[in-house]
């Protein structure tokens, strides 16, 4: 019994530490603030919760790092309503860490199930654009039909028309427009090697028809199957379960909680090859003292890189690697080092690099540097780290 109980809380402790994962963060709608006004969470993953109708079946958040929310947003997330959900609120894991000390533009975007009005119009305001645009793409003369860009460039065209129309909407399933397909392209190049010549051929028609007359009706069915082709497959999307954008709220420059600097103190033991075999060599050791610069955060880089350092110090003692060889250092007249290390453990610091060495004999003058010399070095330390500063 007592081994259940055990099992029990200590998979309540893990449960609560993964819960603790995420702070919450509260949006109110009417404010348009978070928290009351407080600092986002920084350097760690949260979550923004908040009220809406129940007609409301998606919620769109943006993050920017700039007030111009028509550029690259850094973070994008969704909350999509489930068919039995009938609660006023709505809930965003944020699976990206805001950097400390800094400002966030937020965008929150409402969608509700867009009547069938509202497709209708969609569908036929993207027409009449695609219509133009095809319209005026092309010149037709006596014997072929020109096209003003490439086909590929008409694609691109074509598909920044249907993306601008459809921004303020989105599909129940969350499926992307993904651009128009290669049967449009292929029709495209079909159109721009068209030989108006053959359009007697092409087109039924009367034996006394006129020639030019038969050109023109040949060139306009072509642009006619394009537009038909176009239509289809904006259809095929519009027709959906189409969600429209049916408010909208920005938060601009909202600031993040102060983080904290670290600078890591390292106390240990290292060894220092001096010269030798493998059989016969060299080499000393003594205790040292330095500091570490982590060469990235762990909210923002690998666990490795994180835990990776560029590290500094000096000996505490020279190094005697016989009674005839002692090396001190440069500057201080200790020997110092530099390198890498790698944090193993909590607060334990492998560190591998150099020792920067010197004869007793020199100076610390700028004219005995030439005596300066470097050897390999491994060691251990203890880590600590010290804040700076203490806004948190």
């Amino acid at each position: 019994m007592r081994i259940k109980l055990l099992l029990l809380a200590a998979m309540t402790v893990l449960h609560l530490n993964a819960l603790g994962q995420y702070e919450t963060v509260v949006f109110n709608y009417d404010k348009s603030y978070f928290n009351e006004g407080r600092l986002l969470p920084a350097e760690q993953k949260f979550m923004v919760t908040g009220e809406i109708p129940r007609d409301v079946q998606i919620v769109e958040l943006k993050i920017f790092q700039t007030d111009d929310i028509n550029s690259r947003p850094v973070h994008s997330a969704l909350w999509k309503r489930h068919p039995s959900n009938t609660r006023n609120t709505f809930t965003i894991p944020v699976n990206y860490s805001l950097r400390g000390n800094e400002k966030y533009t937020f965008l929150i975007n409402y969608y509700k199930p867009a009547s069938a009005k509202a497709q209708e119009s969609l569908l036929s305001q993207l027409s009449e654009t695609i219509n133009g645009y095809v319209d005026q793409s092309f010149i037709i003369e006596k014997t072929e039909m020109t096209m003003r860009k490439h086909p590929r460039m008409m694609a691109s065209d074509l598909n920044s028309i249907i993306n601008e129309g459809l921004y303020f909407y989105r599909n129940r399933i969350n499926f992307e427009y993904h651009g128009l397909s290669d049967i449009v392209l292929d029709k495209l190049y079909q159109i721009r090697t068209l030989n108006l010549k053959k359009a007697r051929f092409n087109v039924f028609s009367k034996k006394d028809s006129d020639p030019e007359n038969l050109k023109l009706r040949y060139a306009r069915e072509q642009l006619e199957v394009l537009k038909e082709l176009i239509h289809k497959e904006i259809s095929q999307y519009a027709n959906m379960n189409l969600l429209v954008v049916a408010d909208s709220r920005k938060v601009s420059d909202y600031a993040t909680e102060k983080t904290r600097n670290v600078l890591s103190v390292n106390l240990g033991y290292a060894g220092v090859y001096n010269e030798g075999n493998v059989d016969d060599f060299s080499s000393a050791g003594g205790l040292f003292a330095g500091v570490s610069l982590p060469l990235g955060k762990a909210a923002f880089t690998s666990p490795f890189w994180s835990k990776t350092s560029i590290s500094v110090g000096v000996f505490i003692d020279n190094l005697e690697f016989s009674k005839n060889d002692i090396a001190t250092g440069p500057i201080v007249d200790r020997p110092l080092y530099f390198g890498l290390g790698y944090k193993a453990l909590p607060f334990i610091r492998l560190n591998a690099g150099m020792a920067v060495l010197q004869s007793p004999s020199a100076g610390s003058s700028f004219s005995d540097f030439d005596k300066v010399y470097l050897r390999p070095f491994v060691g251990l330390s203890l880590e600590f780290d010290l804040w700076i500063g203490l806004n948190k």
